[in-house]
């Protein structure tokens, strides 16, 4: 076999272990509906958004998620997001509702509620230029 088939063949081999393992890290085989629950811009331009990821399969759930972005994104953006480092907060609570105290100070809050450590998925208290803060949530 000549040095250039085989070349070829591994890189064959490798785009076909390669492109579904990304695709499973980074939600295209998700199947959950993802869905805003709250929208608040801040006073530069910027949205909070608290989003839902429900999914009636066996292994799936129920995950309500914080994003900060410069706009309102589509479900399929949503979905994208979820499987990336922009989310700010997750947790397994229905409670979430997100404020902007000033153009660089964020907040996420449980109304009405308490959010223990254990229910959280992801908590950050920092994106890009926005400080992060937590009402009736715990710090994990």
């Amino acid at each position: 076999m000549s040095r250039l088939a085989k070349v070829l063949g591994f890189l064959a081999c490798a785009s076909a272990i390669s492109l579904p393992v990304y695709g499973l890290f980074h939600g295209y085989f998700d199947h959950g509906l993802f869905e805003i629950k709250q929208v608040q811009w801040s006073p530069s331009k910027q949205v909070g958004i608290v989003a839902e990821r429900s999914d009636h399969d066996a292994l799936g759930g129920l995950t309500y998620f914080v994003l900060i972005s410069d706009h309102v994104l589509s479900p399929n953006d949503l979905r994208r997001a979820y499987y990336s480092d922009a989310v700010v907060f997750a947790a397994t609570a229905t409670c979430l509702k997100v404020e902007w105290e000033s153009s660089t100070t964020f907040a996420v809050k449980c109304d009405g509620s308490v959010i223990d450590a254990n229910h959280i998925d992801v908590q950050k208290t920092r994106s890009d230029e926005v400080n992060v803060s937590y009402v009736n949530i715990a710090i994990k």
